[in-house]
């Protein structure tokens, strides 16, 4: 078995070398046909080159005498006209020597003298250093569009080189035509005219054959460049970002997130072992939290800073220091408000740790006051929850008093409303409270809507409270035998309705004497654990009193008009 399994090893192997070797000798001969092809371009382009200028070193020469002569001229003048008149032609013939230099330079080296000694030195000056840190990130986008801009100018002047040629052309014909007529014409001024003439003709030659040559190679630039422009397209761009730049980049990203977490992780470990040790936050304990916390950030950026520097990537250590000013004049702009969120974190604020706090009416507990603090409410579903210390800034918390309630209600708990319907709590979260009545229809409330509205909570006890009136035939016995019969027979009917430790006592007390009965008050005190049968027993309670009347033979009167007729 293992030496088949070294056979096919050696198989595949064999094969993949194989397959790779002329793969190999595949892309070798190809980068050799591309290599010639590309010799071949260059040395036309040489070619080319080399034709124009010869021709721009003759015009150099051309120029260079003519100079010479103007100055000559210059010195010989006597009249201030004549000598203004020189002055200008020299101005103009030097400029266009100039450039003449300039195209001779750009043909020969491909690039001008002026864009090597582009950069001068300059005196410090604080607001040009601030400057300088935005430099590389333009110039990258700058380069970016470099090529497409040169390519652009060029083409607008080889477009201006071909009018002035247009221009030239048009001229030279008519100088010719004006020679041709003039060498016929009999004119005593014949020679200063037909010198004239001559001169003009060879100043519009020569601005034609400058004006072909400067067409001539901004036309060799301009292949140059859109060839440039060709190999540098955007899938090479992206590569060469990703594979310097990019690499740059994610680097510093790790590095900054590396760093910050390290940091972190070391708060937090120093801070599960103070818990650990069962100490409480000081305010010196808070300061210094706070301290390194500012610390962790600027250690993190730090260490960014150091590593793009290390990789002498000026352009991303530039964009870094602009957004790290940036996100220091923004910490300035916002100084009073986190002065605040400082204050509240060293535990020196309205909001302290420990103490009650009121949002939306729903009071809350700070269990631990930090950037993210944590309230909790335990008479809450869900009452666990955290919040920015942003949003506690002009809140006001207080100590809580002993015993001090942290909900009207409990789950399970059985309420009575405002209309007398009986519920029980079913859900109580920070959002909403949800009732169940008898019978099983539900209720829900918004929370703070529940904290205003008027709900009894029977859960922790309830009395009923009855009226009931008997006639005045029984004055005689109303005061004392009456109550007492009627606090008998209902305490015993009751106390066989409901377990007797539920019933937790029973008033019968005359009320009133009223227009048409002596009225009685009813008063019967439940322990909350019989919530549920509020309703039964009202009912069971009217019941018996009624049955006390029928067993006692006492009246029960209803409402009476007594009208009185005057004698």
């Amino acid at each position: 078995m293992n030496k088949y399994l070294i056979l096919i090893s050696t198989l595949i192997l064999s094969v993949t070398l194989l397959t790779t070797g002329l793969y190999t000798t595949r892309l070798s001969a190809q980068s050799d046909e591309e290599e010639k092809v590309k010799q071949e371009q260059q040395q036309a382009e040489a070619v080319e080159a080399l034709t124009t200028l010869d021709q721009l070193l003759q015009n150099r020469q051309t120029q260079q005498q003519s100079i010479k002569r103007l100055k000559a001229e210059l010195r010989a003048a006597k009249e201030d006209v004549t000598k203004k008149e020189i002055e200008a032609t020299l101005k103009a013939e030097t400029e266009k020597l100039e450039r003449t230099e300039q195209q001779i330079s750009a043909l020969t080296a491909g690039i001008t003298e002026e864009a090597y000694y582009e950069r001068e030195t300059k005196k410090f000056n604080l607001q040009d250093e601030l400057q300088n840190l935005a430099e590389p990130f333009v110039k990258m986008v700058k380069s970016t569009t470099e090529t497409a801009r040169q390519i652009d100018t060029l083409k607008l002047t080889i477009s201006d080189a071909i009018q002035r040629q247009a221009i030239a052309e048009s001229a030279i014909d008519r100088i010719q035509t004006l020679i041709k007529t003039n060498a016929k014409t009999k004119s005593s001024n014949l020679k200063a005219t037909s010198r004239h003439l001559e001169k003009e003709l060879k100043n519009w030659v020569e601005r034609q054959k400058e004006a072909a040559n400067l067409q001539s190679t901004s036309e060799q630039q301009l292949a140059l460049k859109q060839k440039a422009a060709a190999n540098s397209n955007l899938e090479n761009y992206a590569t060469g970002f990703i594979r310097t730049r990019g690499l740059n980049l994610l680097i510093a990203i790790l590095t900054f997130f590396g760093t910050f977490m390290l940091l972190r992780g070391i708060n937090k470990l120093a801070g599960v072992l103070f818990h650990r040790k069962g100490r409480k936050h000081s305010f010196y304990s808070r300061l210094i939290r706070l301290l390194y916390q500012v610390f962790t950030i600027l250690g993190a950026t730090l260490m960014m800073m150091i590593v793009l520097n290390h990789l002498n990537d000026w352009i991303l250590l530039g964009v870094a220091g602009l957004f790290t000013i940036a996100l220091a004049w923004i910490g300035l702009k916002m100084l009073p408000v986190l002065t605040e969120q400082a204050i509240l974190l060293l535990n020196l604020g309205a909001v302290q740790e420990g103490e009650r706090l009121m949002i939306d009416g729903v009071p809350w507990f700070v269990k631990r006051l930090d950037h993210y603090t944590v309230l909790e409410n335990p008479a809450l579903d869900g009452g666990h929850f955290t919040v920015p210390i942003r949003e506690l800034v002009g809140r006001h918390s207080r100590p809580p008093a002993r015993d001090e309630a942290w909900f009207p209600t409990k789950k399970d708990d059985w309420v009575q409303l405002q209309n007398g319907t009986i519920a029980k709590v079913v859900i109580q979260t920070p959002e909403l409270v949800q009732l169940v009545e008898l019978g099983g229809a539900r209720i829900t409330y918004l929370t703070t809507e529940f904290l205003n509205t008027k709900i009894r909570n029977i859960s922790t006890g309830f009395r009923i409270t009855m009226e009931f009136g008997i006639s005045y035939k029984h004055q005689h016995q109303a005061t004392d035998i009456i109550p007492a019969m009627l606090h008998d027979h209902i305490k015993t009917g009751l106390d066989k309705f409901i377990d007797q430790e539920n019933l937790l006592d029973l008033e019968i007390e005359l009320l009133r004497a009223g227009s048409s009965s002596i009225d009685y008050e009813i008063e019967a005190d439940c322990d909350g654990k019989i919530a549920h049968r509020y309703e039964d027993i009202e009912g069971e309670i009217t019941r018996l009193a009624i049955e006390a009347c029928n067993k006692y033979e006492l009246e029960i009167p209803y409402p009476q008009l007594v009208i009185h007729k005057p004698e």
